[in-house]
């Protein structure tokens, strides 16, 4: 028979501190080196041997809660965008968020926002404009990466490729016939004006309303014959007070000839630093432009037209009088007017004066 392995081990001591002694055999060394460790551990003497960890120690520090999406985008908007936006720019954001946004997410955590909810969320939108959904997609994505970004989130469910736009809404601004221009044009004298010359530079000119409302008699330039936009006048989160800006586009600044039929309705000229509708140093306010085109529906038939339309009616007409979508562009400052790459295609003025021209001759032959 083989000799067994035999050890004895100390696995505790006595109350006067004399150890405790356990033999311990096997049939191996090895066997007996396990046994031993074993004893050991199990015994009283293991805190020699061990070092037990602090249970507090092993739990993991807790994070913060995650702030919910309107406290999220509060943060981000005074953080990232507050002072350096436009104040419409602002305001459309505002406008989203309190409008479509935060009636959905607003008191949801950051992580409870699924790109299946999100989608959810614009199928029942989808009797809005392409446009609306569309800048609520937009916003809900750059405000969810920044959330990406501060690590609070790990994924962006805005990004996600499936998520479709889906406005069934057709929204068309249909020009006016030449025939219903031609018609407002001859009854523009029964107006006052301040009235005529609003209406005149809208015909005219396709100016957007922000823009007519901001031209200054020193931005008529008639030994050129044009008129400089330069800058835009709006009415931001619907104030009444006027605020004067940029254009609204890169190409909103730019110079539109002055057809001959506009010249008598910027006469007399008024002071250079003098606004053209209004005639004052400052621009009009919100209300005055409401009354004033109140007056104006009043006292003629406008064929249910905005200022919007005449602008869409007078790109129309450049070109039925056979001006190219670059010029057309370069005359209204549309930015994506056919594609974007359009907007860095400049007409030569030969060519815009030209395209004018050609509407004169339509509208007053």
């Amino acid at each position: 028979m083989a000799n067994r392995a035999r050890l004895r081990v100390c696995v505790g001591y006595n109350d006067d501190m004399s150890p405790v002694i356990k033999s311990i055999t096997a049939n191996s060394e090895l066997e007996l080196a396990d046994r031993i460790v074993r004893a050991v551990l199990s015994s009283e003497r293991r805190k020699e041997f061990v070092k037990e960890s602090d249970p507090q120690e092993q739990k993991e520090p807790e994070k913060p809660p995650l702030p919910t999406f309107r406290e999220y985008a509060e943060e981000w908007l005074k953080l990232y965008k507050e002072g350096k936006l436009k104040p419409t720019t602002m305001g459309d954001y505002r406008m989203v968020l309190n409008a479509h946004l935060y009636p959905a997410w607003g008191d949801k955590r950051l992580d409870e926002i699924t790109t299946r909810g999100i989608q959810e969320f614009l199928n029942s939108k989808k009797d809005k404009a392409r446009k609306t959904i569309q800048d609520m997609i937009m916003l809900l994505r750059v405000i969810l990466e920044s959330a990406l970004r501060d690590q609070l989130i790990d994924v962006n469910p805005a990004s996600d490729r499936r998520l479709v736009n889906p406005s069934n809404r057709k929204t068309v601004r249909e020009a006016l016939p030449v025939e219903d221009v031609q018609d407002i044009i001859a009854n523009l004298g029964k107006l006052e004006t301040m009235d005529q010359r609003y209406m005149a530079l809208a015909i005219f000119t396709g100016m957007r309303r922000g823009e007519i409302i901001g031209l200054r008699w020193e931005d008529i330039d008639l030994s050129a014959n044009v008129l400089h936009v330069r800058r835009n006048v709006t009415f931001p989160k619907g104030d009444n007070q006027p605020y004067i800006g940029t254009p609204k586009t890169e190409s909103g600044n730019r110079d539109v000839p002055i057809m001959s039929a506009l010249l008598e309705y910027l006469k007399p000229v008024g002071k250079p630093n003098a606004y053209v509708v209004g005639d004052d140093v400052k621009p009009i306010t919100f209300s005055i432009h409401r009354r004033m085109m109140e007056r104006i529906r009043r006292t003629i038939d406008l064929h249910g037209a905005s200022t919007h339309v005449f602008r869409h009616s007078f790109a129309t007409m450049l070109n039925d009088a056979g001006a190219s979508v670059k010029t057309i562009q370069s005359i209204i400052g549309q930015t994506d007017f056919k594609t974007t790459a359009d907007r860095y295609c400049h007409a030569r003025d030969i060519r815009k004066h030209e395209a004018v021209q050609g509407v004169d001759k339509l509208l007053c032959s």
